[in-house]
C-alpha cells in the first residue's frame, strides 16, 4: 500500500495543472472527457502538444508515447509528410459534397495490400466499420445471429457491446461463456442475437458454433484481441473459424482495426487466412477519424447504388479528403521494411520487460504481435480474456502510474503500440523505468 500511495503522491505532485483542467472539464463533460477509454484514476493528464514520440502535458511534463493514441499513430505524432499533405489539402477545402480523388488513392492501396479486399467503403470510426460488416452479413445470408469472442472489442454499437470487459463471475463457465451486456441501455433482445465463444479454445468454440450454425449470419473476431490485452489468436483457432464458416455459408469477419499493424496486409496476411469481410480504422487515417470495411465483391455490392442498393450507407464525413490523403501518405510510408523494423524493435522491448521481471522475480506475461504489446502480471500463460481477468490488477495500476511518473505513456491496462518515431534508446528508457518502478514496489 505504501508503494501505491508513493506512486499516487508522485503523480499528484507532477500534474496539478492537469488536475485543474480536468476539474473544470467535469463541469461541462461527464467525467471530464468524451472517451471513457482514456480515463484513469485519479484523473488523466491533459495534453498540450505532441511531436514524434513525445507528448507534453499541461504541467510541461514530457513523456515518451508507447500507446500512440490507442495504436493509431504508427508514424508518430505530427509526422512531417502527413502534415504537409494535410495542410496542402486544407488549402483546397476540408470536405466536399461529392467524391474526391484521395479516396480512390487510399482504396487502391488497401485493395492492393489486403487479401480479402475486392471492394472497400470508408466510415469515420472502427465502430461504424464493424456495424456495417455485421449488417452486410445479415443482408447477405438472411440470418440474424452472429458469434463473437469473449473479451473481443468491436466498438460501441449495441450489437457488439456484449461480453467485452465482463465480470467472469457473471459470465458462465469458461468453456460455455454466457452473453453479458457490457453496458446498460442496450436494446431489448440484443443478448439473444449474440453467441459468445472462448478465444483460442478450438474444441469448445467449435462445439458452440455447431450448435448455432443454422442461425448464424457471421462470426466476427480480432485476429489479435486488442484493447483488452493484445492476445494473438493461434493459427489453429483462426483456421478453424475459416473452415467452419466456409462449410456452413457463414460470413467470417476479421476486425483488424488494431491488428492491421501486424503486416502490410494485416493479420490475415501474416496468418495466411482470408476472411470474407474486414473492418479497419486507426492507422489507415493517418491520425484523423476513420474507419473502413471491405471484402468479397458479391457482399460489398450490396452497397452499390447502381445495383439497388440493398444496404444503405451514408455519412457526411465518410472519405473526406483530409483523412483520405493523410491515410494514403501513411500507408505509402509503411513499407515491408518498416513493418519488419517495428516488429523487431517491439520484440526487443518485450524481451527487456521479461528480463527485468525475471531478475526481480515478478511474474509476467508479455503478449503481442508485430508492433503491438501487452504486459500482464501473472505467472500463467495468457490465451484468452479469462486469463487477463485473473492477473494482478493492483500491481498493474501501480506500474501504470509509475510509468507516468517516469515519463512513459501507455494505456492504463498496460497495452501499447510502437511508432517509427521510437528507437532502441527509447525502448531502453522504458525498460529502465520499469525496473525502477518495480524496485520501488519491493
Amino acid at each position: 500500500m505504501a508503494a501505491t500511495n508513493g506512486e499516487l503522491a508522485r503523480y499528484l505532485e507532477l500534474t496539478p495543472k492537469s488536475k485543474a483542467r480536468w476539474q473544470e472539464a467535469t463541469e461541462y463533460l461527464p467525467g471530464g472527457d468524451s472517451r471513457n477509454s482514456i480515463f484513469w484514476d485519479p484523473y488523466p493528464i491533459f495534453v498540450t502538444s505532441a511531436s514524434g514520440c513525445h507528448i507534453t502535458d499541461a504541467d510541461g511534463v514530457d513523456r515518451l508515447d508507447f500507446i500512440n493514441t490507442m495504436t493509431t499513430l504508427i508514424l508518430g505524432h505530427a509526422n512531417q509528410p502527413v502534415m504537409e499533405a494535410v495542410k496542402e489539402q486544407l488549402d483546397r477545402g476540408a470536405v466536399y459534397n461529392a467524391p474526391n480523388e484521395h479516396q480512390t488513392r487510399l482504396a487502391k492501396l488497401l485493395c492492393d495490400r489486403i487479401p480479402s479486399f475486392d471492394l472497400v467503403r470508408f466510415t469515420n470510426s472502427g465502430t461504424e466499420a464493424t456495424l456495417n460488416t455485421i449488417r452486410a452479413a445479415r443482408a447477405f445470408t438472411g440470418k440474424n445471429k452472429f458469434a463473437k469472442v469473449e473479451g473481443g472489442y468491436h466498438g460501441t454499437h449495441d450489437a457488439v457491446t456484449v461480453s467485452v470487459r465482463v465480470d467472469v463471475k457473471k459470465a458462465g463457465e469458461a468453456q460455455q461463456p454466457k452473453a453479458v451486456a457490457a453496458s446498460e441501455g442496450l436494446a431489448d433482445g440484443i443478448l439473444d442475437q449474440v453467441v459468445v465463444i472462448p478465444f483460442n479454445d478450438i474444441a469448445n468454440a467449435r462445439r458452440i458454433l455447431e450448435d448455432n450454425k443454422d442461425q448464424l449470419a457471421a462470426v466476427i473476431v480480432e485476429p489479435v484481441m486488442g484493447s483488452v490485452g493484445m492476445i494473438p489468436g493461434t493459427a489453429e483457432f483462426l483456421t478453424m473459424l475459416r473452415e467452419f464458416t466456409e462449410e456452413n455459408g457463414i460470413v467470417l469477419i476479421f476486425d483488424e482495426v488494431i491488428s492491421f499493424r501486424v503486416a502490410p496486409g494485416g493479420s490475415q496476411q501474416y496468418y495466411g487466412i482470408t476472411p470474407d469481410l474486414t473492418s479497419l480504422g486507426k492507422i489507415i487515417g493517418g491520425g484523423f477519424a476513420v474507419g473502413a470495411f471491405g471484402g468479397r465483391q458479391d457482399i460489398m455490392e450490396l452497397y452499390d447504388p447502381t445495383k439497388g442498393p440493398k444496404v444503405s450507407h451514408a455519412g457526411t464525413f465518410n472519405a473526406n479528403p483530409v483523412t483520405m490523403v493523410a491515410g494514403a501518405v501513411t500507408l505509402e510510408h509503411l513499407t515491408p521494411d518498416v513493418y519488419r523494423d517495428l516488429a523487431e524493435l517491439t520484440e526487443l522491448l518485450r524481451q527487456g520487460i521479461r528480463r527485468v521481471c525475471s531478475d526481480l522475480e515478478v511474474p509476467v506475461q508479455v503478449t503481442g504481435l508485430g508492433s503491438l504489446f501487452g504486459i500482464h502480471f501473472t505467472g500463467q500463460p495468457i490465451v484468452n480474456y479469462r486469463d487477463i481477468a485473473a492477473e494482478d490488477a493492483a500491481l498493474r495500476g501501480q506500474v501504470f502510474l509509475g510509468l507516468m511518473n517516469e515519463g512513459i505513456l501507455m494505456a492504463s491496462n498496460l497495452v501499447g503500440g510502437l511508432s517509427t518515431a521510437l528507437g532502441e534508446e527509447e525502448v531502453n528508457t522504458f525498460v529502465g523505468a520499469l525496473q525502477t518502478i518495480l524496485e520501488r514496489q519491493r
